[in-house]
């Protein structure tokens, strides 16, 4: 029998977490059975193990989900991702005071198993950033194995014969959402992630407090967001028009991007950095595209752009941008335009842009130079979380 204890949290420089570990573990290809026990779970969380899940799901591995909602610590959300993955899913719920906390992730096949127990929830912060323990066993499948005492102590639930288990469904998760026994991911995140019902103020806490460095995500391990956009279509053929509600699925990171001038200032111009990493470009490969949609203030999503990446001799990195604001002339240096970029799941791109006059600017822009590093005459560019951009700018659909 092998032991482990995962430390997450605390000391950075071991880069340790649960959320790596259970990609370690399906990335293997050695397991038939995933099987985990989850007090609460977030949007996030579960979104970051959907390749995964689908992965192990198309080389044969049976899959058991089951979750608390105890608390009002799994979002409407959560539910609906789990649902999609087509598993053996259900909620654990009872009437009675008690509530169902387990933190367990199983991995087994015919022959040996790996069984992470600990504090870890189903969340981003869970997974990952929280100061959290867990401890991980490695042993065969075999009578004398702590296998054996797991399944023994939990048989209802694991063979579906506990009464207070309910299969997730589309169905009991709106009659759940309706009765407030779940919450939406961002009033989840809220109350939750976001510190929202503690009831010390953030003024208070930084008065007493010291901050502390937050574990970053490992490679492999990308929390989808979901967020409603609007489109425009044709309703009848006398071409009146309205507004239906779509889902998009985006990452965590916001790129801020001041906008230099001069005629041709659509012509949006990036550091070779951010050309690469974030739009995934390549610096000299001008057959690249990439797919933008602009979003509008009412948060209506316009039709694809197909941009070509262009970068010339002059270390110009480019791509070209086209929406109601690009139509007017530049305003000049002192009232620079600002872009926010957000990517898609699918390699897609969101933008919008704001004018000086545009509510939310000047906040963006003071913002913006403090987080960019460039240097003093260059266009100040910054790569930052969603909630961030949230926080000082509402407004923005994302």
């Amino acid at each position: 029998m092998e032991t482990v204890i995962i430390g997450q949290g605390y000391n950075l420089e071991e880069d340790t977490s649960v959320g790596k570990e259970l990609i370690k573990q399906f990335e293997s290809n050695v397991f038939d059975n995933f099987t985990c026990l989850v007090a609460f779970a977030s949007y996030g969380g579960v979104s970051a193990m959907t390749r995964y899940i689908e992965e192990g799901k198309d080389r044969g591995m049976r899959i058991k989900v089951i979750l608390g909602i105890d608390q009002k610590g799994t979002s409407k959300e959560a539910l609906e991702e789990v649902l999609s993955w087509n598993v053996d899913a259900r909620i654990f719920h009872t009437s009675s005071r008690n509530i169902f906390h387990p933190k367990v992730y199983l991995f087994e096949n015919r022959d040996i198993f790996t069984l992470i127990v600990g504090s870890n929830n189903l969340t981003v912060p869970g997974l990952v950033q929280n100061i959290e323990c867990s401890l991980l066993i490695k042993d065969t499948v075999d009578p004398s194995s702590v296998h054996k005492d797991f399944y023994r102590y939990w048989k209802g639930i694991l063979d579906g014969t506990e009464t207070n288990l309910y299969s997730v469904t589309q169905e009991l998760i709106d009659e759940l959402f309706s009765k407030k026994y779940i919450l939406s991911e961002s009033e989840r995140a809220e109350k939750y992630d976001n510190g929202g019902d503690d009831p010390m103020s953030t003024t208070n806490k930084k008065n007493i407090f010291k901050r502390t460095a937050i574990q970053p995500l490992p490679s492999g391990f990308r929390p989808g967001r979901r967020v409603k956009v609007k489109r425009t279509k044709t309703k009848t053929p006398q071409n009146q028009q309205a507004n239906t509600e779509e889902s998009l699925f985006v990452g965590e990171e916001v790129l801020i991007a001041e906008i230099g001038g001069g005629p041709r200032w659509k012509q949006v111009n990036f550091p070779v950095t951010i050309f690469e990493d974030f739009f995934g470009a390549e610096r000299g490969n001008n057959n690249y595209n990439i797919q933008l949609m602009n979003i509008a203030k009412d948060g209506t999503l316009g039709d694809v752009e197909i941009r070509q990446a262009v970068s010339v001799k002059s270390r110009n990195y480019r791509f070209e941008i086209k929406c109601v604001e690009t139509e007017g002339t530049y305003p000049g240096d002192s009232k620079r335009p600002i872009g926010l970029f957000v990517k898609l799941d699918n390699g897609e791109f969101l933008y919008q842009v704001l004018l000086h006059g545009d509510k939310g600017y000047k906040t963006i822009k003071k913002y913006l130079y403090k987080e960019s590093k460039n240097a003093p005459r260059e266009l100040k560019r910054a790569i930052v979380h969603v909630e961030a951009i949230h926080a000082i700018y509402p407004e923005f659909i994302i």
